[in-house]
């Protein structure tokens, strides 16, 4: 979504004619526009690592901040009200030197690339005179190189007693890119989306589009331990869409169900919406609903649908349940949509 180093220079102007100063600024901007957009926390590697309680979010979302040249970073979670939740994670801004600068609360901290689709966020490592060692906008050879020089031995000495949030010790964090976080005209279902599920807690879905015309989808739930939360809900090797008029079958396999409404309550009816199209999809037994009404066998794959909605939403269920978990988008454009 950002333009490159050399585009914002302008027309004509090549980056070894910038002075050193401006090069700088410019790969500082590139690289905070480089964060834009959400992010997944890997789980830790550390099995001796104590984890948080409760278990931290496991997505970020990286939007520009009001301050001029700033980014911020939250920690999303679905609310008790049913909307998303936002906790201060990282903040990056831009010095008067040109360099990228970052900060977890009062703790000057790292963010670092390794490609283009991981980042990881760690304690600001801290020369003998305690300054802040800064590797924003270094070429790939160069990081690779400083985090390898980290990995010596002895190298570990001088990020002990960096405190985080939860003023005990931080361990570095990896983030993935979430890649085509929003639907297309062309890919309507892909993205991260919310919805409140049949035990009426909100969670997050990831449905992605696979080079072989396929489509699977994801549920986020709270990291515990080695255990990330990213299980598999639903797939269809085929995306093509039933279009109307509908059959009386599919019609009344959508009107007889209910929508939930609310995290808090009981509530639910009927409400159905303007379906536009409609498609057939799979679930193993066991990542649909344990109380199912309808005895199946472990191994049998279970029929669904997904209802494409008029307004670009969708909702999906199966054989066997009787509701239907409708899906909100959680960002547009970009940027992090609350309710």
């Amino acid at each position: 979504m950002g333009s490159s180093p050399a585009a914002a220079a302008g027309p004509g102007t090549a980056l070894e004619d910038l002075p050193e100063d401006a090069l700088l600024l410019l790969r500082s901007l590139h690289r905070l526009q480089r964060l834009l957009g959400l992010w997944r926390r890997l789980p830790s590697s550390g099995s001796g690592s104590p984890q948080p309680h409760p278990p931290a979010p496991s997505l970020a979302a990286f939007e520009w901040a009001p301050a001029r040249a700033a980014l911020a970073a939250s920690l999303l979670a679905p609310s008790s009200r049913g909307g998303v939740a936002r906790s201060p994670f990282v903040t990056l801004s831009i010095a008067e030197s040109g360099d990228t600068v970052a900060a977890l609360g009062r703790v000057p901290v790292c963010v670092n690339f390794v490609g283009n689709n991981h980042i990881v966020v760690e304690p600001a490592a801290a020369g003998d005179d305690d300054e802040i060692e800064v590797v924003s906008g270094s070429p790939p050879e160069e990081m690779y190189a400083h985090f390898a020089n980290r990995r010596s031995p002895g190298s570990g000495r001088r990020r002990r007693g960096k405190h985080g949030r939860r003023g005990g010790l931080m361990e570095a964090e990896h983030f993935v890119r979430i890649a085509d976080a929003e639907p297309t005209r062309a890919r309507p279902l892909q993205g991260l989306w919310k919805g409140i599920c049949e035990d009426r807690t909100l969670e997050f879905y990831f449905v992605a589009y696979d080079d072989i015309g396929g489509v699977t989808c994801r549920r986020f739930s709270d990291p515990r331990g080695q255990n990330s939360g990213y299980s598999p809900v639903f797939w269809t090797t085929d995306t093509t869409f039933l279009e109307p008029p509908f059959s009386e079958q599919e019609l009344d396999n959508y009107s007889s169900r209910y929508h939930i409404h609310g995290v808090t309550s009981n509530h639910a009816d009927a409400e159905n919406r303007v379906i536009s199209r409609i498609l057939c999809i799979n679930s193993s037994h066991d990542v649909v609903d344990p109380q199912l009404s309808t005895s199946l066998d472990d191994a049998r794959s279970v029929e669904g649908r997904i209802w494409l909605y008029e307004d670009g939403t969708f909702g999906f269920g199966f054989v066997g349940t009787n509701s239907v978990i409708d899906l909100r988008h959680v960002s547009s454009a970009d940027y992090v949509l609350d309710t």
